[in-house]
């Protein structure tokens, strides 16, 4: 997407493009360290890659969960395009099974290769759909829904995300944020001193799970 037609859009927008963007490197990272373990297997790697990919699962479940909760009910109450609300609805749907079979799949992240492939490979199933999803919520969110948008709903958006966030999340999501962006993004990311205050913490924790060179 050209910077052009991002800069003057409203934080909260601009937030969730972060969100993705954090989303679908993260999954790629995981993807990778988990073929790594499956050739030479890292107990603690394996832990720390474990614990890593747990927040990153909740986090996309609170995103999505904050998408359909109220987001999409307060744009389908100001008259937005259905039809675009029920495809991005529907993708919501067909993605839950599989992030709650890769969820799962945590749980047994061992010294077993067999595990850390599994994981690999539902790993890239999932980047592929939400990849595919979030381009889909990009380009609704910049067309046929943008009528219905605007700085109020974005703020309120804000608002419910962070009053309905696990308290871990305060400390970990401005960081997060601000691990995917570029010096023209920082107006997306909330929080800024906070996030600045906590990289180093999130770095430390990245290394641990995907290794020096994530």
């Amino acid at each position: 997407m050209p910077l052009s037609s991002v800069a003057n859009l409203p934080r909260g927008h601009r937030t969730m493009l972060l969100a993705h963007r954090a989303m679908v490197r993260d999954l790629g990272r995981i993807e990778r360290t988990a073929r790594e373990l499956a050739v030479a297997p890292d107990p603690v790697r394996a832990k720390a890659l474990g614990g890593y990919a747990d927040k990153l699962a909740l986090v996309i479940h609170h995103h999505h969960e904050g998408e359909d909760e109220f987001l999409w009910p307060r744009l389908r109450d100001a008259g937005a395009d259905r039809q675009a609300l029920e495809t991005l609805i529907a993708e919501h749907a067909a993605l839950t099974d599989l992030l709650d079979d890769w969820h799962d799949s945590l749980a047994n992240l061992s010294t077993d290769s067999a595990t850390a492939t599994r994981l690999a490979e539902l790993t890239s199933a999932v980047r592929d759909q939400l990849a595919g999803h979030t381009a889909d919520e990009e380009r609704e969110l910049l067309g046929r829904l943008a009528p219905s948008l605007d700085e109020q709903t974005w703020k309120a958006f804000e608002t419910h995300m962070r009053t309905t966030a696990p308290l871990w999340t305060l400390r970990f999501m401005p960081a997060w944020l601000l691990s995917a962006a570029s010096p023209d993004d920082l107006v997306g990311v909330p929080a800024l001193p906070l996030a600045r205050l906590f990289s180093g913490r999130l770095q430390r924790t990245q290394r641990a799970a995907f290794g020096t060179h994530y």
